[in-house]
């Protein structure tokens, strides 16, 4: 196979977002220069979970956003993303079925209303936070009245 340093962007794009890529290209294409590549390594399936981990902490919010929506992201990763500065990134970890129950725990008192909400549709969620966020919203909304 070519170096993929010698594939045009379009074909890494394409490369980088097929379910049959294998975990060893899809880790050469982790560090590609071109955001969409990286972005699309995040979101794939094959990825490895060592790959996953270090795109979680990349400078683009779209591919954190991705490491977190993807189904093999690690619970540690899953964690440690609940606490990115992008409410984007939170929401994407309280959406995850794979989130453990503590984080979405501690993602239900988070200043982001999507957040919360995202975590009260996770059928993760317990039902004593399920009755925490019914009472913070409660909260909010005589607050803001």
């Amino acid at each position: 196979m070519a170096k993929l340093r010698n594939i045009n962007r379009e074909d890494r794009i394409y490369l980088s977002q097929d379910s049959h890529t294998s975990p060893y290209i899809l880790t050469k294409l982790s560090g590609d220069k071109s955001e969409q590549v990286r972005w699309n390594v995040a979101a794939n399936p094959n990825t490895p979970l060592r790959i996953l981990t270090k795109l979680s902490t990349d400078s683009d919010m779209g591919i954190r956003w991705n490491v977190a929506t993807n189904p093999n992201t690690s619970l540690e990763t899953l964690n440690q993303l609940s606490d990115d500065t992008d409410p984007e990134v939170r929401r994407s970890v309280a959406t995850n079925t794979n989130t453990p129950h503590e984080t979405l725990t501690r993602l239900s008192g988070d200043t982001d209303v999507w957040v919360r909400r995202s975590v009260s549709l996770n059928p993760n969620t317990s039902p004593e936070t399920l009755i925490q966020l019914d009472a913070l919203e409660a909260a909010f909304m005589v607050t803001d009245s």
